[in-house]
């Protein structure tokens, strides 16, 4: 007797295995359509992204750290240094992608063949809330590559929850951790992403699939109108018949149905390793509190609530943001429990048909709308030094001293709000060797040695803040003579356009001084007309200067 029979006796004598083989792979498929059998390896390919997922996850948080201050550069390396790390990174990026639009489609063809009703409500339950603990996945992801699309997108997604009435103000805190996206949300989201979101998953997987296993996977629907004229008990008796003969007269599990879901994961998981290898994500750029010019707009599966939410302004807004999805949810839960009859096929359930179909194309419809709609606050490049002075900003921890618009220490001055008391020289030499520029007791001395081109990038990255520099006095004469009839600054000017006195406080220069030149690059419904060719481009600087000098908050009409 070989070694590895003896090894199978003494696991089959202890843990009966063999039962268990023949419940997994012995069990028959009720015969079906050629079309509908490839329909059946969706919950396949469901669970082999979730092992994907979990796979390539362990491997990234390998070389993750969940804090601010290396969150960012982590994933820069492991997007850039780590041996094949923007592969596994891209396979995690589009595979998460690829589980909202499987669980998506499940969950629609169980919808529209009625496999929600008798005897599978429990499993109709437990795939909503696994459909609802992917979507919790994406969201917590977002925040850990901890770049400007990351914070944002997470800032905007927490509003949304703090919109829930009564308990908004307690959801906000619980995902935040403070009042502000910061360090304590990072840690927060990340628990939630590698630790008790995968431990709901699998234990809502394992409830699942015993399910799925013990009540079988449901036939395909046929038409029973006859069923009108019976009671409930009756017509479940009938559907127990009629699936027990079409099961019998089916495949068995092993190999006819386990080879298709093989070929179907093979399949899908050479579309995701293909874009993951020619479509790395994007790193971006490392978050920044103070950033007023990047757009926070979400991923595709949560665009079509981005979009809802322009339709719902003011205090409608939780309405969209919370009623509505929060209702979708109940009905999802409460459909088995008030769908009771038995009739399964989607011409004999006009009205849930339709309704299925119409909540589809309205969700799909806001996704494309919310994809091509124009950037409420489009991405304009900063300079290449003030990129490089915010990273050294963050990675030297400045914002313990200083705040930026309101956000970090209180030790030195806002960089924002307070304007600079030295010229340039004097800050460049504090940079290098702020112990002899400046003494002080307990004065913070980490910054010593930094390069020269550090600093002056640094330097560069403060002057955007402050303005990009100062303006010439010649600056509010060009203003009001070329901006002043359409637009108001400190109560001086026009009412065609927008009030101008706070302009400082939420767009760089950058960004101005762009849009001056040519608005319709930026948003293509602009009414305002171009300056290039008509203003010097140091005319054009030099009111972009003025402008984001103004920072004078604007009250609501």
């Amino acid at each position: 007797m070989s070694t590895r029979f003896q090894l199978s006796e003494w696991f089959d004598e202890r843990l009966e295995t063999r039962a268990i083989r023949r419940a997994l792979f012995g069990r028959k498929i009720p015969k079906s359509s050629p079309t509908v059998e490839w329909i059946y390896t969706l919950g396949s390919v469901l669970l082999f992204f979730f092992i994907l997922q979990a796979v390539t996850g362990m491997m990234l948080a390998m070389n993750y750290v969940a804090s601010p201050d290396h969150a960012y550069d982590a994933v820069t390396y492991i997007s850039t240094k780590a041996p094949l790390g923007w592969f596994i990174r891209g396979l995690h990026f589009w595979g998460a992608s690829a589980m909202v639009v499987v669980v998506g489609a499940h969950m629609l063809t169980t919808y529209l063949s009625g496999s929600y009703k008798y005897p599978r409500e429990a499993t109709w339950v437990t795939g909503v809330f696994l459909f609802l603990i992917v979507m919790l996945f994406g969201f917590t992801g977002y925040l850990l590559p901890w770049n400007q699309k990351a914070y944002w997108a997470t800032v905007v997604g927490t509003n949304i929850a703090g919109e829930t009435p009564f308990i908004g103000q307690y959801i906000l805190r619980f995902f935040r951790g403070g009042n502000e996206v910061g360090p304590q949300t990072l840690t927060r989201f990340y628990a939630m992403h590698v630790l008790i979101l995968p431990a709901m998953l699998l234990t809502l997987i394992a409830v699942h699939l015993f399910m799925v296993v013990r009540q079988g996977i449901s036939a395909p629907p046929v038409h029973h109108p006859e069923y009108d004229e019976l009671d409930l008990e009756t017509q479940h008796k009938l559907a127990d018949e009629e699936y027990h003969r079409r099961k019998e007269a089916g495949e068995s599990f092993y190999p006819y149905y386990l080879a298709k879901d093989v070929i179907a994961v093979v399949i899908a998981f050479s579309v995701v390793a293909f874009l993951a290898w020619k479509f790395s994500p994007e790193i971006g750029e490392i978050a920044d509190p103070a950033s007023t010019n990047f757009n926070p707009r979400p991923d595709w599966y949560f665009l079509f609530l981005f979009q809802a939410l322009k339709y719902f302004p003011g205090s409608l807004e939780s309405l969209a943001a919370v009623v509505l999805p929060s209702l979708a949810l109940l009905i999802l839960l409460a459909l088995p429990f008030f769908d009771r009859r038995m009739r399964q096929h989607p011409l004999d359930r006009p009205v849930a048909t339709a309704f299925g179909v119409s909540a589809l194309v309205g969700v799909l419809a806001l996704t494309v709308i919310g994809a091509k709609s124009p950037l409420l606050n489009p991405y304009v490049p900063e300079p290449p030094t003030v990129v490089m002075g915010a990273r050294l900003f963050h990675q030297l921890n400045c914002a313990y001293c200083h705040s930026i618009n309101g956000y970090g220490g209180t030790i030195g001055p806002d960089l924002v709000l307070d304007p600079l008391k030295h010229d340039k020289a004097w800050i460049l030499a504090h940079l290098q060797s702020p112990g002899k520029v400046v003494e002080r007791p307990g004065l913070r001395t980490a910054m010593t040695g930094l390069l020269p081109k550090e600093s002056e990038d640094l330097y560069d990255y403060i002057e955007e803040l402050q303005g990009g520099g100062p303006y010439s006095p010649a600056a509010p004469r060009l203003f009001y003579r070329n901006c002043g009839k359409c637009h108001t600054v400190a109560g001086h000017g026009g009412d065609k356009g927008p009030d101008l006195s706070g302009i400082g406080l939420t767009r760089s220069v950058s960004f101005i001084h762009r849009y001056i030149e040519d608005p319709k690059a930026i948003f293509s419904k602009s009414k305002m007309p171009a300056f290039k060719g008509k203003l010097s481009h140091m005319q054009v600087e030099d009111i972009a200067r003025f402008l984001a000098h103004q920072r004078t908050p604007v009250a609501s009409k």
